[in-house]
């Protein structure tokens, strides 16, 4: 039976979700969070149940060191190199502080080597398997942030460049995993201001 008014209550929760920058540390064990992502990520559905999403779960200190020692270190020689970008740069030097302050942070890894056996072995595909491992990793994504945001959670999607290196060595990644994004999340500090959810109508066509 169709059930619209449960429909409600799932379009609610896509609504809460928002990208929040202002993070605290949410009364939460480690454990909890930690299982709950899991199943989270178990349930996401991959490309020929290929399964090429990797997720690496940064919590406690490894959170803080992340975000106050390896992104602004990674990010500086890049940054001092461009001196029109020091209004970027002191910008985010604040999200890293923030982002700091929070419970943890998800890296969202795509595993190139899958995504490679996926065009041997599926050869008619082989020029939209990239497209689909990026969907795969996006619903990853989506699915973390949304089930985040259900238990009150605050989270952003983030997309700092030039960490590969600086990731590999600290946490001794697989050279085939390519850092895709950073999802940190925490308590939500300051809450974000509203947001116009309406769209063209071209944006969304029918035809019957």
């Amino acid at each position: 039976m169709t059930d619209f008014k449960a429909g409600e209550d799932f379009i609610s929760t896509l609504r809460a979700r928002r990208s929040v920058y202002h993070l605290g540390k949410a009364d939460v064990k480690d454990e909890e969070i930690e299982s709950y992502l899991h199943q989270i990520f178990s349930s996401v559905p991959s490309s020929f149940n290929a399964r090429a999403q990797r997720i690496l779960l940064l919590l406690g200190n490894e959170n803080l060191l992340f975000w106050r020692d390896l992104v602004p270190g990674a990010m500086k020689e890049r940054y001092e190199n461009h001196p029109e970008a020091v209004d970027a740069w002191t910008k985010r030097r604040g999200l890293c502080d923030s982002f700091s302050k929070g419970n943890g942070t998800v890296l969202f890894f795509s595993d190139s080597k899958v995504g490679s056996g996926l065009k041997e072995t599926f050869t008619e595909y082989e020029p939209a398997i990239d497209r689909f491992l990026a969907q795969e990793v996006g619903m990853a994504e989506y699915a973390m942030w949304l089930g985040l945001s259900k238990i009150g959670m605050g989270a952003s999607l983030q997309h700092f460049l030039g960490l590969e290196v600086a990731v590999r060595a600290a946490y001794n990644v697989n050279p085939d995993w390519v850092l895709d994004a950073q999802m940190p999340f925490g308590s939500i500090e300051k809450a974000p201001a509203a947001k116009d959810t309406v769209r063209a109508p071209e944006h969304f066509r029918v035809i019957k």
